[in-house]
């Protein structure tokens, strides 16, 4: 039995200890990364929903110039996909790649459908998931559009703070959308 998994579908009393019973029986593909080995490439397709049980991935985007921007982080505790390929079943518009060494496990796209039609805790659950995400990406993008460079670091610290010092700042800095130069200067006036 994976404790961290059944831990993190316990919390918040969304599922009862029969639906996580359920659940975890379909939490069965296993997956290790190295540092810098891609879960998810561009353009291909992933119908897998992802825990991560330890270590940390990044979402980015490569643009026309080459450059590579970071999405988002998925780290221990916490679900990660690329949701575009995962509920549309079209080539991921961007890369899954693990920073650290990382430990996740797998439920297939298709093993959740029919456990959310079978179980409404578990499709409650699943929508909860959901809503929790968009507005995740919803909040990022209006803090992208509206808060100062700084401003964008310190609700990084509280949100995130435990990554700061287990991945690269180059990383981090793409996250936030300014150069690495930008960060260090941010972080030299807050030491």
């Amino acid at each position: 039995m994976n404790a961290e998994l059944s831990q993190f579908l316990s919390q918040k009393s969304l599922l009862g200890a029969d639906s996580v019973e359920v659940l975890l029986e379909f939490w069965n593909k296993d997956k290790r990364l190295k540092s810098k080995e891609i879960l998810l490439n561009f353009n291909q397709q992933d119908s897998n929903l992802y825990f991560v049980k330890g270590g940390c991935v990044r979402l980015f985007v490569i643009v026309k110039n080459g450059e590579q921007i970071n999405l988002g982080f998925g780290y221990e505790n916490s679900l990660i996909t690329c949701f575009q390929t995962f509920i549309e079943g079209k080539p991921s518009l961007m890369s899954i790649e693990a920073i650290l060494d990382t430990e996740l496990i797998a439920i297939a796209k298709a093993d959740l459908m029919r456990l959310i039609h079978a179980n409404s805790e578990i499709a409650f659950w699943y929508q909860s998931m959901l809503e929790y995400t968009l507005t995740g990406h919803i909040q990022r993008q209006v803090e992208l559009l509206t808060l100062k460079p700084h401003e964008r670091y310190s609700v990084f610290i509280k949100r995130s703070g435990h990554l700061i010092n287990r991945i690269p700042l180059k990383y981090i800095a793409s996250y936030l959308m300014m150069k690495p130069e930008t960060l260090s200067r941010i972080r030299a006036k807050i030491s």
